[in-house]
């Protein structure tokens, strides 16, 4: 832009610079954030994930703690079971724990109601049990009768890929819990 400025006796011409980004600078700008975006956005999904996997691993260790800590402390026998409604056990061997899960008194007073989780993971008995039963000594009795010994969850992403990652928490008969890290993923999510 040109500015005419009257001084003394004749005109003379000023230029003065525009503010702002030329068309080519903006797109030098757009195509490194997505260079940026394309190196950085994986790592990001990949730790969401683990992230994931972890909290509701977590949350299951910590539910089968406060259920068998209940049962010694009260002396009663005490219930952890998938629930779809977060009052009462599902009942179905192979349930799906995703839906929640609930630790239930002998009089079926809710002591924890865990929510629903992400419904594209899936949190799976691996096993035939699907209710553990905490007696007065923290002895845990899976159901159905004859799925005794270790209980195990795996919990996995099933949607929209099949997750690189999964986790699986074991219960000891005598209520101890561990979460394993598999160092080979099966690639499976059922």
């Amino acid at each position: 832009m040109i500015i005419k400025a009257y001084r003394g006796n004749g005109v003379t011409n000023v230029h003065q610079s525009n503010r702002g980004f030329s068309l080519i600078e903006l797109m030098i700008v757009l195509v490194i954030l997505g260079i940026v975006l394309a190196i950085v956005l994986p790592g990001f999904t990949s730790s969401a994930l683990t992230t994931r996997l972890k909290t509701y691993s977590n949350e299951l260790v910590g539910s089968v703690r406060l259920a068998r800590g209940e049962a010694i402390k009260r002396n009663r026998s005490v219930v952890l079971c998938a629930s779809t409604d977060g009052a009462t056990c599902a009942g179905s061997a192979g349930a799906d724990w995703t839906s929640g899960w609930v630790v239930l008194d002998p009089n079926s007073v809710v002591l924890l109601r865990e929510q629903e989780k992400d419904t594209a993971y899936s949190i799976k008995p691996t096993n035939t049990a699907h209710t553990l039963t905490f007696d007065a000594s923290g002895v845990v009795t899976p159901t159905p009768p004859g799925s005794a010994g270790t209980s195990s969850f795996k919990i996995c992403r099933k949607t929209p890929t099949v997750g690189a990652q999964e986790r699986f928490v074991t219960v000891t008969t005598i209520g101890q819990t561990n979460i394993i890290d598999p160092s080979s993923p099966s690639g499976t999510c059922s």
